[in-house]
């Protein structure tokens, strides 16, 4: 088994990610080296590479220069990534990059509000896949990194919904070893 890392929520729950040490080599090495001590922060919910929890603030040394690796548009359910100052520009802040989860939404904002289930079809407005596509210019790629063990996604999606609905949430990361 490969290196893992573990993200723990202060409002409850965790999940383990397998890093993805094949595809992205430097960007594992620089989070792992970075992870030496257990790191905390505050989650958001955001949606630069479409619907995601993410901290801002994952710090990297200053004057290192993340490498594009592994590049996703879109990445997918589980993937956990860093996106690279060369694809934040001027939204970077020197010694830190975006660190971000990738989840399924939990539900729609009109499943949430009126609580009922809605069509997955386009003409809703309502559907994942259709509303990032239409906001394609908002998005940038990503250096995915890790990946939620596939026994942890639904939690993980749980916390993702949790983030989206209640707001902030702090966590801590750390390695498994």
């Amino acid at each position: 088994m490969g290196k893992q890392i573990k993200f723990s929520f202060d409002k409850g729950d965790s999940f383990i990610v397998d890093l993805l040490e094949e595809e992205a080599p430097e960007t594992c090495r620089i989070i792992w080296e970075m992870l030496e001590k257990p790191w905390r922060e505050k989650m958001i919910h955001s949606g630069v590479c479409g619907w995601m929890i993410e901290t801002p603030y994952f710090p990297v040394p200053e004057d290192y220069v993340l490498p594009n690796e592994n590049l996703k548009f879109v990445p997918r359910e589980g993937d956990v990534a860093v996106v690279a100052p060369a694809e934040w520009r001027e939204n970077s802040i020197k010694g830190y990059v975006p660190m971000f989860i990738a989840h399924n939404g939990a539900c729609s904002p009109l499943t949430h509000l009126l609580g009922i289930e809605l069509s997955k079809e386009p003409d809703n407005g309502e559907h994942f896949t259709w509303k990032f596509q239409r906001n394609m210019w908002e998005t940038c790629r990503a250096n995915v990194f890790g990946r939620t063990c596939a026994h942890d996604r639904h939690i993980m999606n749980q916390i993702g919904g949790r983030i989206r609905w209640n707001g902030i949430d702090g966590f801590t990361v750390s390695r498994v070893e």
